[in-house]
């Protein structure tokens, strides 16, 4: 319309002949001609009515709006069902319009089929442009090329993760062994030292080693990784399953990153995966450094500005965690590796949950922290908190054990006490203990005081078992050096003897 009211100005201000109009319009005269022949029969007037708009004047002259024919009544695609359709393996326009004619033999041609098809699906596949806010959203991902390194004698993958922020577009990449929850794990957090902060929503793919479940409107999180959104304050929001749009930041991240820096290294085997990383981060400071091409700035400018929006990072590093289900035993202690880690003595029996890291064991029941505790060395084999201990045990005595041990007489009593004054924790002796007043009923109340009352017993209870040679315990027979050999049956409990040697348990 915007050329039929210039060749009216043309011709009816300017004056110029329908030649020079048609010249000056890149028409022939003819279509001159009949434009001018139309508005003479319109009974319109020139100049006409401003509020005339192009609708109107086309009505006026043609009688219909351009490129309207003549539209045939009959019955229509559902055209939500034909787009499902053309989803599925093998379905073509073709074969839909052909099974539509099938059932209305009087429908639309093919041609105003896929016409109308293209116009409803024009309609349907509207997007929604998502203005960024500074320090709102990461996104992370992994790169689908790989990069080669050493390994000893052997060739590796190395796996690019990849993560970017969603107002500067600034880009972190490092590469891993594998992509198991430790690397993605550890690449956020890298990622977060690198932008200098953390961002609100954290937006990942959907890995079995992050989502434990994923689903459109609740997907769950593994605990560990729910651990990690905690301690950094970060909310996790997975982008859907098959939509990537969801993360398109990451995606295009992901993009750049293979085209301008992985390409280039496509046949190059490094070092080690140290060295990779290295030269990963030098051309990661030079991508984000790189001016934009449509829009002023770069990565690195846009960084400085959303970085001020970032939440501060955590004090100290996420650890990851392992979790494992125990019970708690009667000493009110969980073994752990055979490191036994103590619990409030009311909850001797119950099942707990024990999580662990590097530096520290955490003891659960449901939500409610019953314990928290530095994780012990190796040689350290029990960490007892004293307020976890009941109020005789507090006082590095229990009555039950101190009673039966009286009960034998005074040298196993003064044996148990000592054992129990030598322990630094006395839950570290009851077992001791009760494997002392256990030989009573082996050997007899009397040898057992006998053993008690040597000298040598209070410094010899610690070492090691080793053979010990027992006498025969037929009365009167003596003990020789063909005796009977066999291991103590109380460990760690008394001197051991050499072959031939009376046992300290013989009358």
């Amino acid at each position: 319309m915007r050329q039929i009211r210039e060749l009216l100005r043309l011709h009816f201000e300017m004056g110029l002949s329908q030649r020079l109009i048609a010249r000056s319009l890149g028409v022939v005269r003819s279509t001159v001609e009949r434009v001018l022949a139309r508005f003479a029969a319109s009974g319109l007037s020139w100049p006409p009515d401003p509020a005339l708009s192009d609708e109107v004047l086309e009505h006026r002259l043609y009688g219909r709006p351009a490129g309207s024919g003549k539209v045939k009544s009959c019955e229509r695609p559902v055209w939500a069902e034909v787009v499902a359709q053309l989803a599925r393996k093998g379905v073509t326009r073709r074969l839909l319009w052909s099974e539509y004619r099938e059932r209305h033999p009087e429908g639309i041609g093919y041609s105003v089929f896929c016409a109308e098809l293209a116009i409803y699906q024009a309609d349907q596949d509207v997007v929604y442009r998502h203005d960024p806010v500074p320090g709102e959203r990461a996104y992370f991902d992994f790169a689908g090329m790989t990069l080669r390194y050493r390994d000893g004698e052997m060739d590796r993958s190395a796996q690019i993760f990849v993560a970017a922020l969603g107002f500067s577009n600034a880009i972190f990449a490092h590469g891993y062994v594998d992509q198991t929850a430790a690397s993605w794990l550890d690449g956020q957090h890298r990622a977060f030292v690198a932008f200098g902060g953390v961002p609100k929503v954290g937006v990942p793919d959907n890995p079995r080693a992050l989502v434990s479940k994923a689903d459109r409107f609740e997907p769950t999180l593994t605990r560990a990784y729910a651990d990690f959104a905690a301690h950094y304050g970060i909310t996790i929001v997975p982008a859907r399953v098959r939509k990537p749009r969801d993360k398109g930041a990451v995606e295009g991240a992901v993009k750049i990153v293979e085209m301008r820096i992985l390409a280039a290294a496509r046949d190059r085997v490094f070092g080690s995966l140290t060295e990779l990383n290295t030269w990963l981060q030098s051309s990661l400071t030079t991508l984000n450094v790189t001016p934009f091409q449509k829009r002023a700035g770069s990565r690195a400018s846009l960084l400085l500005e959303e970085r001020a929006q970032l939440l501060p990072l955590p004090h100290t590093r996420f650890e990851m965690p392992s979790y494992f289900i125990r019970k708690v035993a009667r000493d009110y202690h969980v073994d752990l590796q055979r490191q036994y880690y103590s619990v409030p003595y009311q909850h001797v029996g119950q099942t707990v949950e024990v999580r662990v890291t590097l530096q520290h064991v955490e003891i659960l029941r449901g939500s409610r922290r019953l314990a928290l505790h530095r994780r012990g060395p190796a040689s350290q084999r029990f960490v007892t908190d004293p307020a976890h201990r009941p109020a005789h045990h507090q006082a590095q005595h229990d009555p039950q054990i101190e009673r039966r041990a009286a009960a034998i007489g005074a040298p196993t009593a003064a044996l148990v006490d000592a054992l129990f004054a030598r322990r630094r924790h006395p839950e570290q002796a009851i077992r001791s203990a009760q494997g002392i007043i256990g030989l009573a009923r082996d050997h007899g109340k009397e040898a057992l005081n006998s053993a008690c009352a040597r000298p040598s017993v209070e410094r010899d209870w610690l070492p090691r078992s080793e053979a010990l040679t027992y006498p025969s315990r037929t009365p009167g027979s003596t003990a020789s050096a063909t005796g009977r050999t066999r291991a103590c049956s109380r460990r760690r409990l008394l001197r051991p003897h050499r072959r031939g040697e009376p046992c300290c348990m013989s009358p």
